[in-house]
């Protein structure tokens, strides 16, 4: 009986890395040929939008809506569903490997190991499964187009960029094959190790080093004060009797009802009970004393998400993020396994696809919905991609895509896209066709849903 959590194509018979390449070849003659292409339409986006807005909080919708209404990049952050059902009708290449489903500029960012070490890796998971490489590398090709138009750089410089960052995935792909099965299982990425890779791909490490550096040291900054004490002194206040408790902001922070309360005490109990044996020790020490709805995000605005404040009886404190798990899109339904509990599923896909993970990931499921856990806010951070400039936007595409790369070479079965990349001719130009026509939809809907908008108002 198979253990691990997913199931991957064409490794049952343990082919080799230059089998599985050859095998990917294959997959690539048999591509449709509408695979690089994309027709943009006008249509009314809010009936696809509330497919899955249906099973939102209804009283956050107008705040998801208005902080998607914000820009075409935030519209685009909230509309994962939207993409995932064009690309269900869409050709594919029929290699399927673990992807985050929500691949864009602005789920990468910075976050604390265990160990304490200061990461930078994807860290949105809540569309990972397993689907075809590409649903990701399109994304990914997409949301770059759209920042960069945000900042009115030149357009053909863009698209010459765009059509590197193409080869760059698929050298980074080969790089790992180039990599020990165990360094390539442990090697965390640090910011020293991804500008090891990068030296090694672009033959340029120093002055990487310099621009990425220069990039982030805000970032890092934030990063490195983002911890209990920060989220303590941003998010709680002293009551009249001297307790620490959360500070209401409705509708964004509030409050439970006693019965929400007691549902997610146990299933914290239950999380506590399915942690390691040192996550479940120091846990012991803790008890909750306050539980409230926090909004987070864009495109998770509406989901169910609570922080919950834990003390322990030196009154130290600490505060972990329970979030659904919302079913995945698929065509014009919803997809969820039964059998399988997605906020377990988003567990094992981020334990998968980062290099390391937060020491306190885990899951539950109470009577009606499915969370995953984690701690808020620790050492987290992101880069502002308002404040790129054209270099800074090349250097910091480029390490996400490595990053991109990385993820999917965790999946046994990757030397497959590797082959398709070598076979299928001029699939650069084919990837930058399909974004180029996929960011005119995205503008078109963003058209729809801002007039929708309107008419409410």
């Amino acid at each position: 009986m198979n253990q691990t959590p997913y199931t991957f194509q064409d490794t049952d018979a343990f082919k080799s890395t230059e089998q599985l390449i050859i095998k990917g070849r294959y997959f690539a003659t048999m591509v449709s040929d509408d695979f690089n292409t994309f027709e943009p339409k006008k249509r009314n986006i809010h009936k696809i939008l509330n497919i899955k807005n249906k099973l939102l909080v209804p009283e956050l919708l107008a705040v998801k809506r208005e902080r998607m209404s914000k820009s075409l990049f935030a519209f685009f952050r909230g509309t994962a569903d939207v993409m995932h059902y064009d690309l269900a009708s869409h050709s594919d290449s029929a290699i399927k490997v673990l992807i985050g489903g929500d691949a864009h500029l602005g789920n990468f960012g910075f976050y604390g190991s265990s160990e304490g070490q200061l990461l930078f890796d994807m860290n949105d998971f809540d569309e990972a499964h397993l689907g075809y490489w590409e649903y990701d590398l399109k994304r990914f090709l997409v949301s770059a187009l759209l920042v960069a138009r945000s900042h009115s750089f030149e357009e053909t410089d863009i698209q010459e960029f765009l059509l590197g960052v193409v080869h760059t995935y698929f050298d980074t792909l080969k790089h790992m094959t180039k990599i020990s099965e165990m360094k390539r299982f442990i090697l965390p990425n640090t910011l020293q190790n991804i500008t090891e890779i990068f030296g090694n791909l672009k033959d340029n490490e120093e002055y990487f080093q310099n621009s990425f550096e220069k990039m982030i040291t805000k970032s890092i900054k934030k990063a490195q004060r983002s911890n209990s004490k920060l989220v303590i002194e941003k998010y709680t206040i002293l009551n009249e009797k001297g307790e620490r408790r959360f500070e209401e902001n409705k509708p964004v922070t509030q409050h439970i009802t006693k019965e929400d309360f007691d549902s997610l005490v146990k299933g914290y109990n239950e999380y506590k009970e399915k942690q390691k044996s040192d996550v479940r020790l120091f846990l012991e020490d803790f008890n909750i004393i306050d539980v409230v709805r926090h909004s987070v995000g864009v495109g998770s605005v509406g989901t169910l998400c609570y922080l919950i404040l834990l003390q322990d009886l030196d009154k130290n404190y600490l505060v972990l993020q329970a979030k659904q798990a919302l079913p995945i899109y698929n065509v014009e339904g919803l997809y969820s396994d039964k059998k399988v509990s997605q906020g377990q599923n988003i567990v094992d896909s981020q334990l998968i696809l980062q290099s390391a993970s937060d020491p306190f990931l885990g899951a539950f499921d109470t009577d009606k919905y499915s969370f995953y856990m984690r701690q808020f806010k620790d050492m987290k951070s992101s880069i502002n991609l308002d404040k790129l400039d054209y270099a800074s936007f090349e250097d910091y595409v480029t390490v996400c895509v490595i990053l991109l790369a990385r993820a999917h070479s965790h999946s046994p079965n990757y030397p497959l896209i590797i082959g398709f990349g070598a076979e299928y001719q001029d699939l650069d130009n084919s990837l930058m066709n399909f974004a180029n026509s996929y960011a005119k939809q995205v503008e078109y809907d963003y058209d729809s849903f801002k007039k929708e908008l309107e008419n409410k108002n």
